[in-house]
């Protein structure tokens, strides 16, 4: 939902107006699975790069064991509630048999689909199923013929080019080479492979040619093939939170100011929705904050960093930092060059989730020692809640314990330290409307 802004709006009619700014239900049904899981798996896993060259020989890509199941066994234990597979990273290789280039896993010695192999584990365990499509693209750069950058003129094009299954939908766009061979793979990977919960477009480009992407025309054939599905990162549903590092902001918004079709701020500031950037819009947008982060310091797999898998500690850290910051987390676990998750991730993220579940999924019931407060919006109804502060009954009196701005969907706050709690009550200071927030209570033994 968009709200329009003029430029008399005082700062209260401001506020009022984002007041009024709702989620789509597939941003809502996006925000509440919390926990999303990212594969980094290519020739990328054989070459021990994490940027690929766009010519490496599709005869690397080998995984002697691949077993998507076991993938999505060991994600849906840790409550995980969907995956993204790296279907085509910046490198060009395709991880499915897509009829419109060579460079694909049809040209190595695995010869499978791996798309096809996640898609029914994950149709088999319960999770859903999204894939990463990098705009930026190294091989249609560099091989003979290739499209990225070739100056091609905008043409009339229909969309699928191969027709392969007359009962499908057929589109028209106005595009050049390049956007019509991207239109071509999102129609395979949006039709072949089952419901789709998400589509994530990166906006890294380690290309060094000029290509213009025809956004709408590729946001246009997402909603018309996979409408529930949420676009992601590059797309007009979810923006990334601006670090690889695992954390939003302390104040993270979803209700975001935009002018002139593009938010006022820049997505890695250090502030995106505040008075300042209101004032500077045209329209507020409901546009809430995904955080990528990698289980190990590389996105891909590297043998080497099998002894700096994230400690526990660590990535609850992460989880209160990102979920409890009224984002999403969207945690890498790259697969080895067997195709299999290793060892030490597996054993890691099963801690993690044992973890996540015992201590903040389960309240804690009063009178008892806490040192996490919980707090949580709905927000079907919008984000409210501009500040707030928490006070405990500590030995008879009531003491402020923890405060904070934004809610949004959940808000995790560590206490300094433990405290042995009889009753707690939430102070809404200031709100942009009329707003309810539930509190919880949880004890956390690795803070």
């Amino acid at each position: 939902m968009r709200v329009d802004v003029e430029p008399s709006d005082s700062l209260d009619a401001l506020r009022r107006k984002a007041s009024m700014v709702r989620p789509s239900p597939r941003q809502v049904a996006w925000q509440r699975q919390e926990l999303t899981a990212f594969v980094h798996f290519g020739p990328n896993t054989f070459t021990d790069l994490e940027w690929g060259t766009g010519v490496d020989d599709p005869a690397v890509f080998d995984p002697s064991a691949l077993d998507c199941s076991q993938w999505v066994r060991t994600l849906v234990s840790a409550g995980f509630k969907s995956v993204i597979l790296t279907a085509k990273h910046h490198d060009g290789f395709c991880l499915w048999p897509s009829r419109y280039l060579p460079h694909t896993v049809a040209a190595s010695p695995y010869r499978g689909d791996v798309v096809a192999a996640l898609a029914s584990a994950c149709r088999e365990q319960g999770l859903g199923l999204g894939f990463y499509l990098s705009p930026a693209d190294l091989y249609q750069e560099k091989a003979d013929g290739g499209y990225y950058g070739n100056g091609s003129p905008v043409v009339s094009s229909e969309i699928p080019s191969l027709v392969v299954d007359e009962s499908l939908p057929r589109f028209r766009y106005d595009v050049d080479d390049y956007n019509r061979f991207y239109l071509n793979q999102l129609y395979e990977l949006l039709t072949q492979y089952g419901p789709i919960a998400e589509v994530w477009l990166d906006g890294a480009n380690p290309t060094s040619t000029a290509q213009a992407y025809a956004y709408e025309a590729w946001f246009d054939l997402i909603r018309r093939l996979a409408p529930d599905a949420t676009i992601a990162v590059g797309g007009p549903d979810v923006r990334w939170v601006g670090n690889e590092d695992g954390f939003a902001r302390e104040t993270e918004w979803s209700v975001v100011p935009f002018a002139g079709q593009r938010m006022v701020a820049e997505q890695t500031a250090s502030d995106v929705a505040g008075p300042p950037l209101l004032r500077k819009a045209d329209e507020l947008r409901w546009y809430p904050a995904e955080v990528d982060v990698s289980i190990r310091p590389g996105w891909f797999y590297h043998a080497a960093e099998d002894s700096a898998v994230k400690s526990l500690p660590e990535l609850l850290d992460i989880y209160r930092k990102s979920v409890g910051r009224n984002a999403v987390l969207l945690l890498n676990m790259p697969p080895d060059r067997r195709g299999l998750f290793a060892p030490p991730d597996v054993a890691r993220l099963a801690e993690f989730g044992a973890a996540v579940r015992e201590y903040y999924e389960t309240d804690v019931s009063l009178p008892a020692t806490v040192n996490v407060i919980d707090l949580r919006e709905d927000i079907s109804r919008g984000q409210q809640v501009e500040s707030f502060a928490v006070d405990a009954l500590l030995a008879g009196e009531w003491t402020q314990v923890a405060a904070g701005t934004t809610i949004g969907h959940r808000r995790l706050l560590p206490l300094d330290e433990p405290l042995p709690v009889s009753a707690v009550r939430l102070r809404i200071l200031s709100s942009r409307a009329e707003a309810t927030a539930a509190l919880s209570l949880h004890y956390d033994p690795t803070i």
